[in-house]
């Protein structure tokens, strides 16, 4: 528990400092932008939210003059996503506050913040992952074209790979000698667009390895990703007077879902530049 608590020698004993930088996140948020947010559950009893869908009934057939119309069935699949609680905790004794540099107690709350934030966004890359879409792929044009290929509508919907700093820097390197490549203005979907190729932006994350690849269609009817809220984020503190410690919870009650497994192409990064291939993994 002591491990725990921030005490003043965690902290800068103050002397002569420029102002202390506030911790961010280096592995920045780029999942939570592309997720539809559904408060379906929030103030309705249960934990459980059902997703039924219509299956399709077949293609119309060729039927001769007189002979009967062959019938098939409208029916349905169901699909459901049970929220959970995250949660991170921190305490700071009194000392920690009045003589350590900063403002710990504030520089705490935000921290949470960014934990719970954080959480979020790998739970989403997560389910990500499970798309059945896949593809194989090389850092280059040829390669996001690989992964368009993949998608099966002819919406114009706009897409989004999501790809780590070396994978998009290759990426670039091919567009501009291919003078394909252009910069994203307002219409970027996530902050921090590098650049658009082909019709797709593409965004830097460090939480994929250079071997990986995130295709998201952003269609707004139906959304790739869903992030299913039954309550936000709740700091609370408590106070522990035998310590004089100051104690901070933070909790969030959610679940991240593959809400359209056709929305998303999952990437494996080759060396080879002949090996792009894709498959839909139905």
């Amino acid at each position: 528990m002591t491990d725990s608590i921030t005490q003043i020698a965690d902290l800068i004993d103050p002397a002569v400092y420029a102002p202390i930088v506030s911790y961010e996140l280096q592995k920045a948020l780029r999942f939570t932008p592309l997720a539809q947010v559904d408060n379906t559950l929030v103030g309705n009893s249960g934990d459980t939210l059902h997703f039924p869908k219509f299956t399709y009934m077949g293609d119309a057939e060729d039927v001769a003059e007189g002979q009967p119309i062959p019938e098939d069935k409208l029916g349905t699949k169901d699909a459901s996503v049970t929220v959970k609680k995250a949660a991170k905790g921190t305490g700071i004794t009194d000392e920690a506050v009045l003589s350590g540099y900063g403002d710990p107690i504030g520089e705490s709350q935000k921290q949470l913040g960014l934990a719970m934030a954080n959480k979020i966004d790998n739970d989403l890359l997560a389910v990500a992952k499970t798309g059945t879409q896949k593809v194989t792929m090389t850092a280059d044009v040829k390669g996001v074209q690989a992964g368009l290929d993949v998608f099966n509508e002819e919406d114009d919907s706009p897409i989004v790979l999501v790809v780590s700093p070396k994978t998009a820097s290759a990426i670039r390197k091919d567009a501009i000698e291919k003078k394909i490549g252009s910069e994203v203005g307002a219409n970027e979907l996530v902050k921090g667009t590098y650049l658009d190729v082909l019709g797709v932006q593409i965004v830097r994350s460090r939480k994929l390895a250079d071997t990986e690849a995130i295709f998201v269609k952003a269609s707004q009817t139906s959304p790739a990703l869903k992030l299913v809220m039954k309550r936000g984020i709740n700091i609370e503190s408590q106070r522990e007077a035998k310590t004089a410690t100051t104690h901070i919870y933070a909790t969030e009650h959610y679940a991240a879902y593959l809400y359209d497994d056709t929305k998303v192409v999952v990437g494996t990064i080759s060396a080879s530049a002949s090996s792009s291939s894709a498959s839909t993994g139905k």
